[in-house]
């Protein structure tokens, strides 16, 4: 409901835009004119976030509704987890299985030994060369296997580690404070290239301008700015200056100016203009 609202204040205020840009003469006469004249502007959340999906996967449940007010932390959704708990409980299990380390291990101090005793025997002339290099190529490979062991619970326990991080974003909670917005996932969908929700942060609200170019300069040279909403001339709301576009709009030779305006209880969408100075 919320992005129909912005959608609607857009329709309303963007044609009035383009007529004033269009009729405005080009040249020196725009820029000093532009202090008697309104601007039109658009109500906008501060901050529109598109919540995205941890991982692949079936959503369970749905804590929220759409228009519903969250504060950041609130659980949004949250996803079938069984299989990553499958998957985080066998790396786990295999992180503790230490028999087979234990085992190489004493292979590797057996063969040690023996090497130990050949080299011996060989000094003596008891022991061939030979005999000592086959002793020193299973001492190497007793070595080689004690490794792969080692690299095996290694690997457990990062497998458990990122098994443990899916469990913890099983449950997605929203990172900001903002209302629900209309395009929600349901119980049972999987998200495929599109959000789980889309938050609307609308305290602050954003103010979006439309300023013709050549009269930039002498709009920004006020000492403040208020806006008019639906018309309301006798309580216009004072707005603080954000920052200016870099990019101008070329097909109606206008930029935007965007504001900040703190106004509980408004919501995006509104129609709104700046009035002239003085005015």
């Amino acid at each position: 409901m919320i992005r129909t609202a912005v959608l609607l204040g857009l329709a309303v205020v963007f044609p009035a835009q383009m007529t004033f840009a269009q009729s405005a003469a080009p040249g020196a006469g725009l820029a000093p004119a532009l202090g008697n004249v309104p601007v039109n502007c658009a109500i906008r959340p501060l901050q529109v976030v598109e919540l995205a999906a941890p991982f692949a996967g079936v959503v369970r449940k749905v804590f929220v509704r759409p228009g519903q007010q969250v504060a950041a932390g609130d659980p949004i959704a949250e996803f079938d987890d069984d299989l990553t708990r499958a998957s985080y409980e066998a790396a786990l299990a295999r992180t503790t299985l230490s028999a087979a380390l234990e085992a190489t291990r004493r292979q590797q101090e057996a063969l040690a030994r023996k090497v130990e005793r050949l080299r011996s025997g060989v000094e003596r002339r008891i022991v061939s060369q030979a005999d000592l290099e086959a002793a020193e190529l299973e001492l190497a490979q007793a070595e080689g296997a004690v490794g792969r062991e080692l690299d095996l619970l290694q690997m457990a326990r990062i497998e458990a580690e990122q098994a443990k991080i899916a469990l913890d974003k099983a449950v997605v909670v929203s990172p900001v404070a903002g209302q629900i917005g209309e395009d929600l996932i349901d119980q049972g969908e999987a998200p495929t290239q599109k959000p789980i929700a889309v938050i609307y942060v609308n305290d602050p609200l954003r103010v979006e301008a439309f300023v013709p170019t050549a009269g930039l300069a002498a709009f920004l040279a006020r000492d403040s700015f208020e806006i008019v909403v639906n018309g309301n001339f006798a309580q216009p709301v004072p707005v603080t200056l954000d920052y200016v576009s870099q990019v101008a709009d070329l097909s109606s030779n206008s930029q935007s100016v965007y504001f900040i305006l703190d106004a509980p209880g408004m919501i995006p969408g509104y129609q709104c203009v700046i009035p002239p100075m003085g005015g």
